[in-house]
């Protein structure tokens, strides 16, 4: 997100007003010292113009969304779509990805709206596209340099 920032020759208080937040906490935001949320990041990437998975440091390359909304159903959608295509329980998963399964559960379900650093956790954990899971686009692939761990 600095870079970004810096590129387009922002100081952290532009990006806080365009977020509707405080300085203080679009810096913590920045730095990761706190969790931002889907609906901020999904703001920054649309004023970026760029794609989750870029702005997330999941992909190196940049991508236009075909969509720039978060589809809280889709979410659900995907979780389970994800979980199923790779033969596992969600109390599986939840172990795999240290989550209570009642958590993890409840994202599945839209009983709760999973935080950025865990959707982060479960988009790692099956390699995925941010932007898929969330909905900006039906295709699930990321990519990635070589030199990218």
């Amino acid at each position: 997100m600095a870079i970004l920032r810096h590129n387009n020759s922002l100081l952290q208080k532009d990006i806080a007003k365009i977020l509707n937040v405080k300085e203080n906490t679009y810096s913590k935001w920045e730095k990761c010292s706190n969790d931002i949320p889907l609906e901020k990041i999904n703001i920054l990437a649309n004023y970026y113009d760029v794609n989750l998975d870029y702005l997330l440091g999941i992909s190196n390359k940049i991508e236009h969304s075909e969509r720039l909304k978060i589809d809280y159903k889709k979410i659900c959608e995907r979780l389970l779509e994800l979980r199923k295509e790779n033969h596992l329980t969600q109390a599986k998963l939840s172990d795999k990805i240290g989550f209570f399964q009642t958590t993890y559960s409840s994202f599945e379900t839209g009983v709760r709206r999973p935080t950025t650093h865990k959707l982060l956790y479960i988009v790692n954990f099956y390699n995925a596209s941010m932007d898929y899971v969330v909905g900006r686009t039906d295709i699930n692939k990321i990519y990635k340099s070589i030199y990218l761990n």
